[in-house]
């Protein structure tokens, strides 16, 4: 007996530490998730205002895409699963509608702002997020792909369990365990560690690990870099001392963030190294919302000990007298309500907390088994030629497609872009006046401007027309020659024949990035698209 006793006490000890391993690398702080939510929401919020200005040229059929354009795209790329791809803004292509569906979407998005009806509100916004990508997939960045999977992993957690409406109002009494263990919690922190880990292994170039230039070709990106950027390329040494530090910390850093033991100091050490990576980035380069994106992700490894050290301080520092009587005043109300239950309630309330545990069961074995399929996508991504019929067929891309779970983590790699420039979109007029279209009262900018990236008007058309100079986004030039059109003699022509456009050319004018150290070369221009929306009798 006592042999036995020893041995299920020993198989007892095990297993709790097993269990202790699991929620110290894949378990999640309440409080952080509730940091996640609240950084989730206010993103949403933020990217919904800034899309919410440029409606009418990227989701109506008046736009750069209309919808029988982007069905035309989809189906043929139906052997890569782009058929499946859905979207509820593809049900008009009115502005009122896309409208509509933006404000539904900012509704939703103040909801899980505020934890009320958490778990609707981050299924709402999940879905209208991955909608509205779908409509114009031309105008996105990894960030938006980070952002839709994160949200969706998220799904399967306790989003509202602190720092809620839900939590204020309903189950004040209850209390959440001090890490949330599952596996979902498993796939959302896997996800943003998958994202740095392939990012890196897509730089297995010389210019990242051996010539350490990676982040001088980026800097020279001049369709991105911002005045601190160029100030920075003045520095030859400090560029190569942040190509390498880039480079190892998305290569180590989530391989590190697991580790059983120093847990908590170690994933506050990166935390604080890839705050400082994306700050940077957010500084020297207009990449949109994706570094705000990251630090956000980066609050889900926020371990409990930080939260233990944090929260007496702030207590000390806030006077929360008004949310302790509001409380209160919540929790009488409720306990009020609990008392008039009847018996046969309490029994089916029993019933749904027994059924809880298979419930349990079949959501983790659905998210594990997506995360298994996302795991395979990115080993596929690397080679796709050589790992489709080994892994992951092209057939069955269509599970991506429609969760929004189709990513690729190639950026500035295997090596930023050598080759750079910007657009001149020339137009010439009935009476033979050539005009700029792109900005109507300046000149055409045959000159390279003091700063380029200046030139776009946001970051959703800086990534549309830097797309637009790539081989792979050809076919879209035209819809962009006749929206400008469009636009032209709409907004410039004022009813006046002779001033509408008749001719419009497309022109990048390139400027090749030298290795470091070497003379620029000469620019260079290289004709796009020509298009005539009217023709001369």
């Amino acid at each position: 007996m006592n042999g036995i006793s020893h041995r299920s006490l020993a198989h007892r000890t095990l297993g709790m530490r097993l269990r202790g391993a699991m929620q110290s690398m894949f378990g999640i702080d309440p409080r952080s998730l509730a940091t996640f939510r609240i950084g989730v929401a206010g993103i949403l919020l933020l990217d919904l205002w800034y899309r919410n200005r440029e409606i009418g040229p990227f989701f109506t059929d008046a736009g750069v895409l209309p919808r029988s354009v982007l069905i035309a795209y989809n189906e043929l790329g139906s052997r890569f699963g782009f058929d499946f791809v859905w979207s509820l803004h593809m049900a008009s292509g009115q502005y009122w509608a896309q409208l509509l569906l933006i404000l539904v979407a900012a509704w939703f998005a103040l909801w899980l702002l505020c934890g009320y009806r958490t778990r609707l509100a981050a299924a709402v916004s999940w879905v209208l997020l991955l909608s509205l990508d779908s409509r114009n997939p031309d105008i996105l960045n990894s960030g938006d792909v980070l952002l839709r999977c994160l949200l969706l992993w998220s799904l399967f957690l306790p989003l509202g369990g602190v720092w809620s409406l839900d939590r204020l109002v309903h189950r004040p009494a209850d209390r959440l365990p001090r890490r949330v263990l599952s596996g979902a919690s498993a796939a959302l922190l896997l996800q943003l560690a998958i994202m740095y880990f392939y990012s890196a292994i897509a730089k297995m170039d010389p210019v990242w690990h051996t010539e350490f230039s990676g982040v001088y070709y980026a800097l020279n990106c001049d369709a991105f870099v911002a005045p601190l950027g160029l100030w920075l390329r003045e520095f030859p040494t400090l560029m190569m001392v942040l190509t390498a530090g880039t480079f190892w910390l998305e290569l180590v850093g989530p391989l590190v963030l697991f580790l059983p033991f120093w847990t908590a100091r170690i994933r506050l050490a990166m935390i604080g190294a890839f705050w400082l990576l994306h700050m940077g980035l957010g500084a020297t380069l207009t990449i949109g919302l994706f570094p705000i994106i990251c630090i956000v992700g980066w609050t889900l490894f926020l371990p409990a000990e930080f939260w233990d050290w944090l929260t007496p301080r702030i207590r000390r520092c806030s006077r929360l007298r008004l949310v302790r009587r509001l409380q209160l005043a919540a929790l009488s109300g409720r306990q009020a309500a609990r008392d008039g239950r009847s018996m046969w309630l309490a029994r089916a309330e029993t019933v749904r907390w027994r059924n809880r545990g298979l419930r349990a069961w079949l959501v983790n074995g659905l998210v594990l088994g997506l995360l298994a399929y996302v795991v395979l996508w990115n080993v596929r991504e690397r080679d796709v030629a050589y790992w489709e019929q080994r892994i992951l067929p092209l057939s069955a891309n269509g599970v991506a497609r429609v969760l929004g779970l189709d990513q690729n983590w190639g950026m500035f790699s295997p090596i930023p872009r050598t080759e750079d420039g910007w657009l001149i979109m020339q137009g010439t007029l009935r009476d033979g006046t050539v005009v700029n279209l792109w900005q109507p009262d300046a000149p055409l900018p045959w000159d390279k401007p003091r700063l380029v990236s200046d030139t776009y008007v946001s970051q959703r058309w800086r990534k549309y027309l830097d797309n637009l100079t790539t081989d792979a986004y050809a076919l879209r030039r035209l819809n962009f020659c006749e929206w400008l059109g469009r636009r032209w003699n709409a907004e410039q022509a004022g009813g006046d024949e002779t001033r509408e456009v008749v001719l419009i050319e497309l022109i990048h004018r390139i400027e090749a990035t030298p290795p470091p150290g070497k003379p620029i070369p000469p620019l260079e221009d290289r004709a796009l698209y020509t298009y005539q929306p009217l023709y001369y009798d």
